[in-house]
């Protein structure tokens, strides 16, 4: 069985790894987009589209930690 501080660790890791996939996705969708005309992807940077996609990966990581801040607590 792991200890505590290794479970903890572990868990803030997955945690950031989460983080570092949303940003990356949400660059992504950032820098492009779909062309309707030809129905190909191209640049095309939209801050909306990867501003939509950032944010919520942030509510996700956010409550997440708050729940496990508030699990804590209890």
């Amino acid at each position: 069985m792991p200890k505590t501080d290794d479970k903890q660790r572990l868990l803030i890791g997955v945690m950031l790894a989460v983080a570092a996939w949303g940003a990356m996705l949400a660059l992504g969708a950032f820098l492009f987009g779909l062309d309707e005309a030809t129905g190909q992807v191209r640049f095309a940077p939209n801050v909306l589209r990867g501003g939509i996609v950032l944010g919520f990966v942030a509510i996700f990581v956010g409550g997440w930690a708050l729940l496990l801040r508030g699990r804590k607590s209890a």
